[in-house]
C-alpha cells in the first residue's frame, strides 16, 4: 500500500529467510496511524502465507525511533466511541503478532514510547541498541495504554516492573530494561542490525512447524491452570511428533548428526518500497 505521496508506510526487505519490516514515517518518528496499522496487518498476512520467510524483524525508519507511539494528532478528534474502535484495532493487530505462527523479533533502534513499546513487547523477541529508550508515557497525557500494553507488560517482566514502567510513564534506558528482563540481546547502534540478522538466523535454523507449536505452547503458560498446560504440552509434543521433521530429528540425533532443517529453496535477497 502506498500513501498520496507515493511511498509505502511499511517496507519489506527479504534477507535469506528472515523478512525486515520497516515501519516508514520518520518524519513522524514512525507514529502509528490508523492506515499504518491496516498496512502492518497486509503485511503480516502476506508473511504468513509465506513458506520462504522463517523470522519476522520489525524496525523503525531513521535512527531517533522504533515507533514512538499512536499519532495524538489523530486521537485528538476521536469521540469515545471511535478511541475504543481504534484500540480494538490496534489489540487486534498487535495479538496477531503476538500469536504469529513465526518468530518474531523488535530491533529497536531508537524511541520506543506507548504503542512502539507495545508494538515491541509483542514480538517473542527484543533486540535494541544501548541507545533506545523504552516507556509508557500515557499516564502524563491522562491516559493509560490501550494496545494490550497493560497485559503484555505484565507478562514480560512482571507486575511490579510492570507498574513502575506504567504508573510513572518516564522513558527508561535499554540498560535499565535489560535489568528488567524484557530485552534480549544488547547491542551498540552500530551493531545493531547485525547482531538482530545472528539472533534471527539462529532461530531460522530450527524446522518451522516445531517452532510454531513451541511458541503457541508457551504462550498459553501462565493463562492457563498447570495441570491443563501440561495436557496441552504433552498433546502438542505427539502432533508434533508425527511429523516428518521429528521423525528425521530424532534419527539424526541417535546417529550423532544435525538436522538438516534448510529450505528447499534458498530465497535472494529482494527489498520492496
Amino acid at each position: 500500500m502506498q500513501t498520496a505521496d507515493g511511498y509505502s508506510l511499511v517496507l519489506t526487505e527479504q534477507l535469506g529467510t528472515v523478512r525486515l519490516l520497516t515501519i516508514n514515517r520518520p518524519d513522524k518518528l514512525n507514529a502509528f496511524t490508523p492506515a499504518l496499522m491496516r498496512e502492518l496487518d497486509d503485511v503480516l498476512e502476506e508473511i504468513a502465507r509465506d513458506s520462504a520467510t522463517r523470522v519476522v524483524m520489525i524496525t523503525g525508519a531513521g535512527q531517533k525511533a522504533f515507533v514512538a507511539g499512536n499519532d495524538i494528532d489523530g486521537l485528538i478528534e476521536m469521540d469515545s466511541v471511535e478511541a475504543y474502535r481504534d484500540m480494538q484495532r490496534g489489540q487486534r493487530v498487535l495479538f496477531r503478532l503476538y500469536e504469529f505462527a513465526k518468530p518474531t523479533i523488535a530491533m529497536v533502534n531508537g524511541y520506543a514510547l506507548g504503542g512502539g513499546f507495545e508494538l515491541a513487547l509483542a514480538c517473542d523477541f527484543i533486540v535494541a541498541s544501548d541507545t533506545a529508550r523504552f516507556g509508557f508515557p500515557e499516564i502524563t497525557l491522562n491516559t493509560i495504554p490501550g494496545w494490550g500494553g497493560t497485559q503484555l507488560a505484565v507478562k514480560k517482566m512482571g507486575l511490579a516492573r510492570a507498574k513502575q514502567m506504567v504508573l510513572t510513564g518516564r522513558h527508561y534506558t535499554s540498560a535499565e530494561c535489560r535489568a528488567f528482563g524484557f530485552i534480549h540481546v544488547l547491542a551498540s547502534a552500530p551493531e545493531l542490525k547485525s547482531a538482530a540478522l545472528a539472533f534471527a538466523e539462529q532461530l531460522s535454523m530450527h524446522d518451522p512447524f516445531a517452532m510454531e507449536i513451541a511458541k503457541r505452547t508457551v504462550n498459553r503458560a501462565g493463562e492457563i491452570p498447570l495441570n491443563a498446560g501440561l495436557d496441552l504440552e504433552a498433546a502438542n509434543y505427539a502432533v508434533n511428533f508425527g511429523t516428518t521433521a521429528a521423525r528425521a530429528g530424532l534419527r539424526a540425533f541417535a546417529t550423532r548428526r544435525k538436522p538438516n532443517n534448510a529450505l528447499t529453496d534458498n530465497p535472494t535477497s529482494s527489498k520492496s518500497k
